[in-house]
């Protein structure tokens, strides 16, 4: 069951609670849209994709209207207050590899260039009402977003209007995720096999410590 942020303030905050987030959870304070957007915009990881020749900006919405059938999970206020910042990799290079810890991702699982869109980056703020317990996101939560993220990878390589159909997803939470904070998310497609895609996505604090890794199965079919 998703906690309200009033409900979530009568549990204790457990330990080992950023500073901040013990803080917010103390006072009952949100940040605004307009301050999540200020800090986003200052983090020094979201500049340098924004300065990244290899990488452009992508308008989240319109990539997913193009999927009749691609659920935005991004486009709720209740997961979030501000739609996440994506941004898409050029498919002729191997620049994003940069970004990614090769040594810990399978060999058979890293991004495929031979896609259009190999590979997405999106930086999402986790909001305060979205905890299973306090001051941590929903493991729920957790896999909507990764489901989400994977979904738009697939959505910018598939044909406009096909439908994005998921097939399976697995989940291995490594490391908690901490509300009040913004996460790095990388998505990929590894293998393609006829109407059906591979992707896989790594989600990172801000410290690229490696929290969640995912992968999943999608489907690419004709209206």
């Amino acid at each position: 069951m998703l906690l309200t942020h009033r409900s979530l303030l009568r549990g204790s905050a457990p330990p080992g609670l950023p500073r901040l987030t013990r803080r917010m959870l103390s006072s009952g304070t949100q940040k605004s849209a307009a301050d999540i957007i200020r800090e986003r915009t200052s983090l020094a990881a979201f500049q340098e994709l924004l300065l990244n020749p290899a990488t452009k900006p992508i308008d989240i919405i319109t990539e997913l209207e193009n999927s009749t059938s691609c659920d935005n999970h991004f486009g709720f206020k209740e997961i979030n207050r501000v739609m996440p910042f994506a941004f898409s990799w050029d498919g002729s290079t191997d620049a994003c590899m940069d970004q990614l810890n090769t040594s810990k991702i399978p060999s058979e699982r890293l991004p495929g260039f031979q896609f259009h869109t190999p590979m997405v980056t999106v930086f999402d703020y986790i909001n305060e009402n979205v905890c299973g317990h306090p001051g941590l996101i929903h493991g729920g939560m957790t896999a909507t977003i990764a489901h989400t993220t994977m979904s738009l990878v697939a959505v910018l390589n598939a044909r406009k209007g096909a439908r994005v159909v998921s097939k399976s997803l697995n989940m291995d939470y490594r490391k908690p995720i901490y509300t009040g904070n913004f996460v790095k998310i990388h998505a990929w497609l590894y293998q393609r096999e006829k109407e059906n895609f591979e992707t896989a996505l790594h989600i990172y604090s801000l410290d690229s410590e490696m929290l969640v890794e995912a992968t999943s199965s999608l489907a690419i079919e004709s209206l």
